[in-house]
C-alpha cells in the first residue's frame, strides 16, 4: 500500500538516512583534516619556539624516554575504542570493560617504567633519565583513566565534538609547555609538558562526555576477540617503521638515519595528514553499513575517490618539486636527501590509496585480514630492503619502499574487490580523474621546470606549485564534465558551495 500523502515510505526514509550518512563521509573528512592540520600546526609552532629555548641535548634526552614509553604502551594498544565503534549494539558493560582494561594496563605500564628506570639510566650512563621515566610512569597511569565515553563522538559521527576534544587540550598544553620552557630553560619543560597534556586530555574527556565509567570485567572476552588483531597490527607497524630505522643507523650512519627520518616525515605527509584523517572519519560509516553491501560499496568508492583526489596530486607534487622544496625549506645541506624523498613520496602515493582498505575489514569484524595484509607488506619490504640497502645505500631504502608498495598494491586491491564483490570497473572509475589529472599535472610542472628558471628559488617553487595546482584542478573538472558530472568528490564540493544552477542534475551535463 502506498504511503499517505506527505509521508515518506519506509524505503524512502531508509534511503534518506543512508544519503545523510554518505554526506557525513565528506563533512567528517573535512573536520578530521582540520583537526589533523590544526594539531600539526600547533606542534610545528611549538617545536620552533622550543628549539630556540632549549638545546638539542634536551630534545634527545626526552626522545630516548618517550621511545621507551611508546614501546611499552604498544603492548596495551588493543584499540578497544575501535572495537566499540565497530560493534552495532554496545552495552554499558562494554564501555566499562574497555575502560577497566585501560586502567589496569595504565597501572601495569607505570610499574614497568618505574622498575626499568634505573636500568635505562645505567645503560645510557645518564642519571637524569631515571627521574624522567618516573614522570612518564605517572603519564601512563593518567592515560588509563581517559573517559571511554568520548569514543561515541566518532561512533555517532559527531566530528565537531571530536575536533573540540582533540584541539582544546592541545592548545592548553602548548601554552603550558611554552611557559615552562621560558621559566625552566631545560628538558623538564618538555617532560612536564607531556604530563600536563595527558592531565588536560583526561580531565577534558570527562568534561566533554557525561559517561562515568566504573570497574567491570564482563565484556573482556568479547572485546579482546576483536582487538587482539589490532595489537598484532600495531606490532607489525612498529617493526616496519622503527626496526628499519635502527638497521639504517647501524649499517650506514646516524646522518643517513637523519635523512631517512626527515624524508619519511615529508614524504608521508599525504598519508598522515590526508589519508589517515579520512579513514578515521569513514570508519564509523563503514560500521553502520556492515550489513548493507550496496551502501558499504558506495561509501568505500566515495572514500577511495576522495582519498585519491587529494593524495595522488600531493604525492606527485612532492616528488616533482623535491629539489626546490628541500633547498628552500631545509637548506642546501639536505640536498643529498632529494632522491630518497622522491622515491618515498611515490611509495606513499600507492600506500595512501590502499590504506583505507583495512577499515573495511575492521568494520566487518574481520581485523585478521588487515593483519595478514600488513604482515605480507612487511615481509615483501624486508625482502627488498636488506639487499638494496647493501647494494645502493640510502637510495636503496627508497627503492625498497617503492618496490614493495608497487608489488602489494594490486594484491591489496584484488583482496578488497573479492571481499566486497565489487565490480572492477567501478573501482577503476574512482581512479580515472585523479590518475589522469595527476599525470598531466606532472607534465605541466616538468614543462615549467625546463622552460623557466627564476633567480629566486622561492619564486620558482611557487611557480611550479601553481602550475601543478591549476593543471590538476582544470583537468579534473574537464574529465568530470566529460563523464556527465557523476556524484562524488567534485559534485559534493560544488553542492556545498551552493552555486546557483551548479552542479547540474545527475542525469548528465547541462544542455
Amino acid at each position: 500500500m502506498p504511503s499517505p500523502p506527505g509521508q515518506d515510505s519506509p524505503e524512502q526514509h531508509n534511503q534518506a538516512r543512508n544519503n545523510y550518512t554518505h554526506n557525513k563521509v565528506y563533512s567528517g573528512s573535512v573536520f578530521m583534516l582540520i583537526t589533523r592540520l590544526s594539531i600539526k600546526s600547533i606542534g610545528l609552532v611549538s617545536s620552533i619556539f622550543l628549539a630556540r629555548l632549549l638545546t638539542p641535548e634536551d630534545f634527545g634526552l626526552v626522545a630516548i624516554t618517550v621511545a621507551i614509553y611508546a614501546f611499552i604502551e604498544l603492548f596495551g594498544a588493543l584499540a578497544l575504542g575501535t572495537a566499540l565503534i565497530q560493534q552495532k549494539d554496545n552495552t554499558p558493560d562494554d564501555y566499562n570493560s574497555a575502560w577497566t582494561f585501560n586502567v589496569l594496563f595504565g597501572f601495569a605500564a607505570a610499574i614497568c617504567l618505574v622498575l626499568i628506570a634505573p636500568l635505562v639510566a645505567s645503560y645510557y650512563s645518564d642519571p637524569r633519565l631515571q627521574n624522567v621515566l618516573y614522570v612518564l610512569a605517572f603519564v601512563s597511569l593518567l592515560s588509563g583513566f581517559h573517559n571511554i565515553g568520548v569514543i561515541n563522538f566518532q561512533r555517532d559521527l559527531n566530528f565537531r565534538k571530536e575536533l573540540q576534544l582533540q584541539l582544546v587540550p592541545k592548545v592548553i598544553s602548548f601554552v603550558i609547555t611554552l611557559s615552562l620552557a621560558f621559566i625552566l630553560r631545560n628538558y623538564w619543560a618538555l617532560v612536564l609538558g607531556v604530563l600536563s597534556n595527558q592531565l588536560v586530555v583526561t580531565l577534558y574527556s570527562f568534561m566533554m562526555h557525561p559517561h562515568r565509567p566504573k570497574i567491570c570485567f564482563t565484556s573482556f572476552n568479547k572485546l579482546f576477540k576483536f582487538s587482539r588483531w589490532m595489537l598484532l597490527n600495531n606490532v607489525v607497524n612498529f617493526v616496519n617503521d622503527k626496526v628499519s630505522q635502527l638497521i639504517v643507523g647501524k649499517a650506514l650512519s646516524p646522518t643517513a638515519l637523519g635523512y631517512l627520518a626527515l624524508g619519511k616525515e615529508i614524504g608521508q605527509l599525504p598519508a598522515s595528514h590526508i589519508a589517515l584523517p579520512i579513514s578515521k572519519a569513514t570508519f564509523p560509516v563503514y560500521s553502520r553499513f556492515q550489513d548493507n553491501p550496496t551502501e558499504l560499496n558506495k561509501a568505500y568508492l566515495n572514500t577511495v575517490a576522495l582519498t585519491a583526489s587529494l593524495t595522488i596530486p600531493a604525492s606527485i607534487g612532492i616528488a616533482m618539486v623535491a629539489p626546490l622544496l628541500v633547498c628552500v625549506l631545509l637548506g642546501e645541506q639536505w640536498l643529498t636527501m632529494v632522491p630518497l624523498l622522491q622515491l618515498l613520496a611515490l611509495a606513499n602515493m600507492f600506500f595512501s590509496v590502499t590504506s583505507n582498505n583495512s577499515y573495511i575489514y575492521l568494520a566487518a569484524g574481520k581485523p585478521h585480514i588487515s593483519f595478514y595484509i600488513n604482515f605480507s607488506r612487511l615481509a615483501v619490504f624486508f625482502a627488498l630492503f636488506i639487499p638494496l640497502l647493501d647494494y645502493n645505500g640510502l637510495i636503496g631504502i627508497g627503492q625498497a619502499r617503492l618496490g614493495s608498495t608497487l608489488l602489494m598494491v594490486l594484491v591489496i586491491q584484488a583482496i578488497v574487490i573479492r571481499f566486497l564483490q565489487l565490480p572492477v570497473l567501478s573501482l577503476l572509475n574512482a581512479f580515472i580523474r585523479p590518475v589522469t589529472a595527476g599525470l598531466i599535472m606532472a607534465i605541466a610542472v616538468w614543462v615549467v621546470q625546463v622552460t623557466t628558471s627564476l633567480s629566486i628559488p622561492l619564486l620558482q617553487l611557487i611557480l611550479e606549485v601553481s602550475a601543478g595546482v591549476i593543471s590538476y584542478g582544470g583537468v579534473t573538472l574537464f574529465i568530470w564534465h566529460l563523464q556527465g558530472y557523476p556524484e562524488g568528490f567534485e559534485h559534493n564540493i560544488f553542492s556545498r558551495l551552493k552555486i546557483k544552477g551548479f552542479p547540474p542534475s545527475m542525469g548528465g551535463p547541462v544542455s
